[in-house]
């Protein structure tokens, strides 16, 4: 059986396992060659990591929770923290998904983005978008609701809580979010792992960019 429990960050696993693919995979393969190998970072139960998959990449998917790991059916797996990952090999591309690039703590973020260029010269990221002004409003992923509530704002980080809602379950997350304010901050956070902004992968989102060795 596969275990249900919450991750490091607060995170339910439960939770994860019940959020719909949302083209993430295909999103990801425009910037990507067919296939290639692929490291994602952060792959959680793998939602993107299935996709890939089944578009026919060879993907390592690391993760810091090994209740996280257990979903993964998929591709190889490595239980470990992003930031000092040195698995000795490079890939074709490093994937950093769910706005880990926003985390309020620089270092974390600075380690996170070093850790891809240890591993490929491309590297697909999913952000929030440039001057991200969040909305307090409901989203149906699935059969979970969400709805993002927002404590305060610190300068540019964002401090607030998401709950998520699916039949009798309910589950709570809060979280702390930088925010970039234009494409010059952003290029600014690549340039010290080495990297820059090479192009946008959904132009109207904002949220999925290719970076490249600077």
């Amino acid at each position: 059986m596969v275990p249900v429990s919450v991750a490091r960050d607060g995170s339910s696993v439960q939770l994860y396992a019940l959020l719909p693919e949302l083209g993430e995979g295909a999103l990801i393969a425009q910037a990507l060659p067919a296939g290639g190998s692929i490291l994602e970072l952060g792959c959680g139960v793998g939602r993107i990591t299935r996709q890939l998959v089944r578009l026919g990449y060879q993907v390592t998917a690391v993760d810091e929770s090994a209740e996280m790991l257990a979903y993964v059916q998929n591709g190889a797996t490595v239980h470990a923290r992003i930031e000092r990952l040195d698995l000795g090999r490079r890939f074709d591309a490093a994937v950093l998904a769910s706005n880990l690039i926003n985390t309020h703590a620089s270092g974390e973020r600075r380690a996170f983005l070093a850790t891809c260029r240890r591993h490929a010269d491309l590297v697909v990221v999913e952000g929030l978008p440039l001057g991200w002004r969040a909305e307090e409003t409901d989203r149906q992923l699935g059969t979970v609701t969400s709805r993002l509530r927002v404590e305060r704002i610190d300068g540019q980080v964002v401090y607030g809580e998401v709950d998520y809602v699916s039949g009798p379950r309910h589950w709570r997350h809060p979280f702390a979010m930088w925010v970039f304010s234009d494409a010059d901050e952003l290029g600014a956070a690549l340039a010290e792992a080495g990297l820059r902004l090479d192009r946008w992968l959904d132009d109207e989102d904002g949220r999925w960019f290719v970076a490249v060795p600077a």
